[in-house]
């Protein structure tokens, strides 16, 4: 039978993501990491004098530094949140673009735990995976 109520998930019009100026730029890891337990990873630093620094993130910055794999760009990664909230058949946050883009300057910024670049590029081994599958 078919399926006349099927809700359709609207797509937002994002304006901010295209005057932002780094949507061109690709983003990948930067720092060591392993998992807490089976839903939340560890960020592993050295602080200014040698003691490891272990940081834990909140549910968005995680996974958007675990997707953050030099391959595509930051505006290309908008379609792949799009697609996760259309997959869960949840409702499009509006303001997806700026969140995103707040989300990734900072773990850059204020965690240092990705970069970006202007072309792809490969994560660093000692970044690709998990500390303990070393």
């Amino acid at each position: 039978m078919f399926n006349f109520f099927k809700k359709k998930i609207l797509v937002p019009e994002f304006e901010f993501i295209k005057s932002y100026p780094h949507k061109d730029k690709y983003f990948s890891r930067t720092k060591k990491w392993d998992w807490l337990n089976s839903e939340q990873i560890n960020l592993f630093a050295r602080d200014d004098v040698g003691k490891v620094k272990m940081t834990t993130m909140d549910y968005w910055s995680q996974e958007m530094f675990l997707d953050a794999d030099g391959q595509i760009t930051i505006e290309e990664y908008l379609n792949v949140l799009i697609k996760q909230f259309q997959d869960s058949r949840m409702k499009i946050p509006t303001d997806l673009d700026e969140f995103m883009t707040e989300t990734l300057w900072s773990l850059k910024t204020d965690l240092n735990a990705i970069e970006f670049t202007d072309s792809p590029t490969e994560v660093k081994s000692e970044y690709k995976i998990p500390m303990t599958q070393k």
